[in-house]
């Protein structure tokens, strides 16, 4: 999806969430919601390495950080693949509620190419969450097709 869709609200920093945060937990927030390497529903490649260069995170203050935000459920990171999912991305990034047709496809379309091209982590998590949300997703995702 292009980036001239992507938003944060002003309000993410009324959420108890964020405001709960250590600054560094805060940093690494935002930058997963904002990543040059986003996608419209959070579930993303995300090199620890060039995470740090840009929010400028030693090692461990970053580990910190990342271990902060997936104690809450904000993020869940997979170490062998470097692939993350920001867990209620989907909702600001598509839309919260009723979609489109064709944000339902883009939706179907970039599930099918994380599970199907590229095997990553998180999409059958993905669709077990967001399912009540947006009944359009499959059961599971051995049921996606590209629409």
């Amino acid at each position: 999806m292009s980036r001239k869709f992507a938003k944060i609200r002003p309000n993410v920093w009324k959420s108890e969430k964020m405001r709960n945060f250590s600054p560094n937990g805060k940093l690494l927030a935002m930058y997963l919601l904002t990543s040059p390497a986003y996608s419209m529903i959070g579930i993303y490649e995300q090199s620890k390495v060039v995470a740090q260069k840009h929010t400028g995170l030693s090692v461990g203050d970053f580990d910190a950080a990342l271990a902060e935000l997936q104690a809450i459920d904000f993020v869940r990171f997979d170490e062998e693949t470097e692939v993350v999912w920001v867990v209620d991305m989907a909702l600001t990034q598509v839309a919260d509620g009723k979609l489109s047709e064709p944000q339902q496809k883009g939706v179907i379309n970039e599930l099918c190419r994380l599970e199907l091209e590229c095997q990553f982590p998180f999409v059958n998590e993905f669709i077990d969450r967001y399912k009540p949300v947006y009944p359009f997703l499959p059961d599971n995702a051995e049921e996606l097709s590209f629409e």
